[in-house]
């Protein structure tokens, strides 16, 4: 179980040093409201004063597990069996589903700068192709389905394997949203967001799982000469309503303080550190629990993230991280679910062209339920990418 006061002690000196780190001379950047520009690569075509570009990427995983994992595809570690059910066997798997092709049409308007973009993989069932990111920007406002505002998608370690470290936010749901540039590339922005909890409630209760409120998310983006320093904010509510009986609601909130910053010629490092009750939804964990006398809490979850990227020449770039999560499960239930997770990377990236690498990574991942069982994972992939 997680000490509290450790938690905010530790939180609150971090934030404070990360707050201090934003004072330095701000670096000028694209700020939040405008619409990025495409990225240079791509097919990129002008039409009068609107560019369009088609992106993306076709990307090949070689994948080998030493343990057994629920998730053959992505290292997901909340499918590592534990206790019994842990497994030893090896396992081999090859797919190019993280293959990815978006548009991304920008331009002016009479309201501001304008775009538009969509883009879509095939990580779905039967490799059918999915919508990852529709939206649509104008004015500072944004309507449509991209990464949350809690989250900080600019502060994202590169992996090869697709899901990413866990115990961070990450997340793409629908959402209107309002972006205000402060200065040199700081902004803030604050947003309504489409409520997706998982409540978990032992198999005697009957009844189902709704959400009577949108999810209000928010984010302060402070750039500087480093790099850039942002705290991201939550809050929802959860509600279970049995078959007989009153309904149960619970509040739900969140924190994610975020930075990443240039270190030694082209190094950067990464830091995170999400706490609050019911915000491992918004890393598709459980939000709350109905216990065993029929009361519904949120999970106190705490997330922690430290990555460092080096470049060794200019083709070669290396990224190893750590992230480590903990939910302190509430007392009076018998279910079982995830206490505790780790997951850890190393990779090697060569860049041998400026459209196409290769790479190689380890990963390791570890389990804890609530049963007092536990597991771990090791996996070996290479993967093999050409961008558009």
């Amino acid at each position: 179980m997680m000490n509290h006061t450790l938690v905010v002690r530790g939180v609150s000196a971090w934030l404070a040093s990360a707050l201090a780190l934003a004072g330095f001379p701000l670096a000028a950047q694209q700020t939040g409201a405008e619409p990025l520009k495409p990225p240079p690569k791509g097919l990129q075509l002008e039409t009068g004063e609107y560019t369009w570009k088609l992106g993306g990427y076709l990307k090949l995983d070689v994948i080998h597990d030493f343990d057994a994992i629920g998730s053959t595809d992505s290292f997901d570690v909340r499918t590592i069996p534990t206790g019994t059910d842990e497994g030893t066997d090896d396992s081999t798997r090859i797919h190019a589903r993280q293959t990815r092709l978006n548009l991304d049409v920008s331009g002016p308007s009479s309201a501001g700068k304008f775009r538009a973009f969509v883009e879509g993989d095939f990580f779905s069932d039967q490799n059918g192709f999915r919508m990852r990111h529709a939206y649509g920007t104008v004015a500072g406002v944004l309507g449509g389905q991209t990464w949350t505002t809690f989250m900080d998608e600019s502060a994202m370690p590169e992996t090869i394997d697709f899901e990413s470290p866990v115990a961070f936010p990450l997340v793409r749901q629908a959402q209107v949203r309002y972006t205000r540039d402060l200065a040199d590339g700081s902004y803030w922005a604050v947003s309504l967001e489409d409520p997706d909890s998982d409540v978990a409630f032992p198999t005697t209760a009957t009844g189902k799982v709704e959400e009577p409120l949108p999810d209000v998310n928010a984010r302060l983006h402070l750039a500087n000469a480093l790099g850039h320093v942002q705290l991201g904010l939550f809050g929802g509510m959860a509600r279970f309503d049995p078959d007989t009986g009153a309904s149960e609601d619970v509040a739900l909130w969140g924190a994610n303080l975020s930075t990443k910053l240039a270190t030694v010629g082209k190094d950067s490092a990464i830091v995170q550190v999400t706490y609050g009750d019911g915000v491992g939804r918004y890393r598709g964990g459980t939000t709350a629990i109905l216990d065993d006398s029929g009361n519904l809490e949120a999970i106190p979850v705490i997330g922690l993230l430290g990555s460092y990227e080096h470049h060794w020449c200019e083709e070669y770039r290396s990224t190893i991280g750590y992230s480590w999560g903990e939910g302190d499960i509430p007392s009076g239930t018998s279910l079982i679910v995830s206490e505790e997770l780790v997951y850890a990377f190393a990779n090697l990236i060569w860049q041998f062209t400026d459209r196409a690498w290769a790479g190689v990574e380890y990963l390791y991942g570890s389990r804890d339920t609530t049963d007092g069982e536990d597991g771990d994972a090791n996996r070996l992939q290479f993967a093999l990418r050409f961008d558009l």
